[in-house]
């Protein structure tokens, strides 16, 4: 597998090992140390590419490496194993990565591998807000902040949009383009993640872009406190309009009042979070956490809009 990285920002080749987890701190990719089975060697190279929030890096040690890297706190990390092979330590046991394979490192997690002398890998780093914010965007909710990916391998695809996006971010010269421009390729990026990657993000039954800013603005703000009771007077202070103006507003743009608006998301994210979330263990205390307190009439409106009981959709994803 092989991306053109023609227009990268910073090129290194013939350095130690040392200076690749120097570059690799610096760029915010964590620390990381580098174990060589010859110590001595100095054939590692390294291309860097910084696109908007995106940062992109392509490494290859050229020796047989123990790898092992700090926790990040505020950034994922996509690795795709572009030739040779690494070894993962995994929770489960040690799994074999190939040319090809990807995986994502989530925040705060160390990863630990032994590569290959051949082993060419590519990282992306993305902001966790900048992910969030993406997956907003794209109408995806989450119940869980940040967004959990499940932690399989995955193969990344060798053509299609994916691909070639990715392709024409390294081939972009960044300077030619208008910031707009910039980040929407960034977003497109992360959606084309968000539908491959196996995560606890789905997509919401509510519109997912409003023509009016003041419905995206509602929008972020009632996921931003999705499980405080939020009234509607909040509502129009946030957008500096009356009540009446407010209720014409959701009536025109969306077809519900705010309050069906705002039950709409809670229930969207109560379902996202029985799916994903192992700890729950009763339907009562996610309820009651997102403010719902007549269970009955919560259960009925969940089956109003999901299509099944809260019990039932507990049931088909416990563990």
């Amino acid at each position: 597998m092989k991306f053109d990285f023609s227009a990268c920002d910073l090129q290194v080749a013939d350095a130690s090992a040392q200076t690749l987890a120097s570059i690799l701190l610096d760029k915010g990719f964590g620390e990381h140390h580098f174990i060589q089975s010859m110590p001595q060697e100095r054939l590692t190279t390294l291309r860097f590419k910084e696109f908007g929030p995106l940062s992109i890096l392509e490494y290859a040690v050229g020796l047989a490496t123990h790898v092992s890297s700090s926790n990040v706190e505020n950034a994922y990390f996509l690795h795709v194993i572009l030739a040779g092979h690494s070894v993962e330590q995994h929770q489960n046991g040690k799994r074999i990565l190939k040319a090809g394979d990807s995986i994502f490192i989530m925040p705060k997690t160390r990863f630990e591998a032994n590569d290959s002398a051949d082993c060419r890998k590519l990282i992306v780093k993305i902001p966790t807000d900048f992910l969030n914010q993406t997956a907003r965007e794209f109408g995806y909710l989450s119940s869980l902040d940040p967004i959990q990916f499940d932690s399989k391998v995955s193969q990344f695809p060798l053509t299609g949009p994916l691909f070639n996006l990715l392709n024409d971010i390294l081939q972009q010269d960044k300077d030619e383009l208008y910031e707009r421009a910039l980040i929407y390729y960034c977003r497109l990026l992360n959606s084309g993640i968000l539908n491959m990657f196996d995560s606890n993000v789905g997509p919401s039954t509510l519109p997912n872009k409003s023509l009016h800013r003041h419905i995206e603005r509602i929008r972020n703000y009632v996921l931003d406190n999705i499980t405080t009771d939020i009234a509607i007077d909040e509502l129009a202070h946030l957008c500096q309009i009356s009540r009446k103006s407010l209720y014409n507003l959701f009536e025109r743009e969306t077809g519900l009042t705010p309050s069906a608006y705002i039950r709409r998301l809670k229930l969207e994210s109560i379902h996202s979070e029985l799916k994903n979330n192992e700890r729950i263990k009763n339907v009562t205390q996610v309820a009651l956490k997102y403010g719902f307190t007549n269970l009955g009439r919560f259960s009925a409106q969940y089956r109003e809009q999901i299509g099944e009981l809260p019990s039932q959709t507990l049931r088909d994803f416990s563990y």
